[in-house]
Formats: structure tokens, C-alpha cells, sequence
């Protein structure tokens, strides 16, 4: 099924889509998708060319006339933020792991559950990070926590984060 390919050669909605040794690898309703909501699955190595095209192609997915620009852009960086902890924190092979991706459309809510081969961690030891401290980095937790409206995290085997961001009335 693939649609409007660009000139790089990615299509906009295809069963795996491959661009210069980047592959992720989208399914409108897999069977680990409730069908009955409108679902999307991606799989991506854990790269990060692939990381980026994955946040792209997830942003994608989740826009709804729901959001504004504003809410979409806020909801775009942390998901960015999430695939690359996963890539950088959870992918203990590398490029030999992946992150997969759930994205779930419902009515009133968005919801993106991030997950990757990683041993996890404790949420309520990351620390806060201080305006006199900023430094790149360490601040990925805190960007997707002001982002959207709920932040969890799940674990083992791997680790998944889980993204919700409530959508106004359309």
C-alpha cells in the first residue's frame, strides 16, 4: 500500500519504508492493535536516522484537528524525546535493538507507548534539572512531563514509555 512517494524515496504510508540503510516499518492495524480504535505499530533499529524518521512519521500519524499546532508541536518533542532515551538508554546492542512504537487515536485522548530492549530505571531518582545547571541532556524526562498530560513508564522485559495527551472538544 504505498502512497506519495518523495523524491528520497519514503512513502507516506507503506509496510516498510526504507531511505539510505533506514528502515521503519509501519502497520496501520497489526494484530497487537485494538482494532476497534485507530491504531498504528512502528518499528525502527534503534539508529538515529531511523529515530528521526520514526518521530516523523509518528507526528504524522497522531495529528488530529483536535490539536492545535501548538499541542502537536508540544506532543512532537516528546515523543522525540522518548525514542531517543530509547535509543540512547535502552538499546544496550545498539543498532542491533529497536524501538517500537504503538500510537492509539480515541476520541478524547492520544496515546504513544515508546518501548525498547532497555533494563530500565527509576523515574523518581532522575532529578529535576535546575535553570543554573542546563547542560545538553537530562532533561528528556522533564520535557515530555511538561509536554503532554501524562507520563508512565512500564518495565520489563524492556522498557516502555507511555505518552497521553487529552484532546479538546472538535
Amino acid at each position: 500500500m504505498d502512497r506519495d512517494t518523495t523524491s528520497s524515496g519514503i512513502s507516506d504510508c507503506a509496510n516498510s519504508v526504507t531511505a539510505d540503510q533506514t528502515s521503519v516499518t509501519f502497520h496501520e492495524h497489526p494484530d497487537e492493535c485494538d482494532r476497534t480504535q485507530t491504531s498504528a505499530f512502528f518499528r525502527a533499529p534503534s539508529t538515529p536516522g531511523a529515530i528521526t524518521e520514526l518521530r516523523q512519521r509518528i507526528v504524522a500519524f497522531m495529528s488530529t484537528p483536535s490539536l492545535s499546532s501548538q499541542e502537536l508541536t508540544d506532543l512532537a518533542l516528546a515523543i522525540g524525546e522518548a525514542c531517543t532515551n530509547a535509543m540512547r538508554h535502552g538499546s544496550p546492542r545498539g543498532s542491533l535493538d529497536e524501538v517500537v512504537v504503538k500510537c492509539v487515536k480515541e476520541p478524547h485522548r492520544l496515546v504513544v507507548e515508546i518501548s525498547d530492549s532497555g533494563y530500565g530505571f527509576d523515574p523518581a531518582a532522575v532529578p529535576m534539572p535546575s535553570a543554573e545547571q542546563l547542560k545538553e541532556g537530562g532533561m528528556g524526562i522533564f520535557l515530555m512531563r511538561t509536554c503532554v498530560d501524562k507520563v508512565e513508564f512500564g518495565f520489563g522485559p524492556g522498557t516502555t514509555v507511555r505518552l497521553v495527551k487529552y484532546c479538546r472538544s472538535s
